[in-house]
């Protein structure tokens, strides 16, 4: 496994899809700051009833609540980035032609898949750290430029819940990077698990919104899909209301949704299915074919 995964790394390392999205990634992070930032001391008020000014608006962007936006960045987009990664892992052996030769040279069509998904699963992470970095040093040098450099908000516990809020991160975004990863294995293509994992990213909210409307039995079953739960997850990271992506609590409560143990459950349950699928799918197949 430990040669499989160094193989995979150089790969991916090399590849320039890799050094691109997180580019891309990074270069999102300064883009909503700096738009952000520039919002916040044109507008007076803003948001439902006017309820922020462009006060609440630069206080949010303080170093306080950078990790929390970053990740809320990370989630919102960099999901996305993370798909492409995975399906391309997947996906690039069969375009290139390699695929026979890496499943004969390996010790096991297991072992080669699931060094895959660690390198991916590794990378995925290393980019959420990334965007944490330049979140932090972008609204750092806000901060201090800002009069607002008074560190006393750091506590055990305040450091607690931004590595709490990491970890809900990733684990949200489990589901679709194992869904692209295994829609690449079984479509042998990556095309194939992009296409899956954009899908389900952006039309099933749109489906859920509409199985809302519908009454029963519709309206319950968007609670065991992904989104749905995405949400419930991502909602108890501490992002000020004034820079918070996606619904708010009050959303929530009137769809019914589950707690988050039952939450989380379910996107484990989903991550854990698309994973077996493709091993499964990928050591049955006839790769010679």
């Amino acid at each position: 496994m430990t040669r499989l995964m160094a193989a995979e790394f150089f790969k991916l390392r090399k590849r320039m899809m890799t050094w691109v999205v997180a580019i891309l990634m990074v270069g999102l992070v300064i883009l909503l700051y700096s738009i952000l930032w520039s919002v916040s001391g044109h507008v007076t008020t803003f948001g439902e009833n006017n309820q922020f000014t462009g006060q609440d608006l630069r206080r949010a962007l303080f170093l306080q609540a950078s990790v929390p936006f970053s990740l809320q960045v990370v989630a919102a987009f960099g999901t996305i980035f993370a798909m492409i990664l995975a399906a391309g892992a997947v996906g690039s052996e069969y375009s290139w032609g390699t695929v026979r030769l890496m499943a004969t040279a390996a010790s096991g069509r297991v072992r080669l898949l699931a060094s895959k998904l660690l390198v991916v699963c590794g990378l995925v992470v290393v980019g959420t750290l990334l965007a944490v970095a330049v979140g932090l040093i972008y609204s750092s040098i806000i901060t201090v430029t800002n009069g607002g450099s008074s560190l006393s908000f750091i506590t055990p516990g305040f450091v607690r819940d931004q590595v709490e809020s990491l970890g809900r991160t990733l684990f949200v975004m489990a589901p679709y990077v194992t869904l692209a990863f295994a829609m690449a294995a079984i479509g042998r293509s990556t095309l194939a698990g992009v296409g899956a994992g954009l899908g389900i990213a952006f039309i099933e909210p749109l489906i859920n919104g509409l199985m809302r409307l519908g009454g029963s039995p519709w309206k319950d079953i968007p609670n065991y899909l992904i989104n749905a739960n995405t949400d419930v997850v991502l909602l108890q990271n501490k992002v000020p209301d004034v820079i918070r992506f996606g619904p708010t609590t009050q959303d929530l409560a009137r769809n019914h949704v589950n707690g988050v143990p039952e939450a989380m459950l379910i996107l484990a349950l989903y991550s854990a299915a698309f994973i077996a699928v493709a091993f499964l799918v990928y050591r049955r197949r006839d790769i010679t074919a």
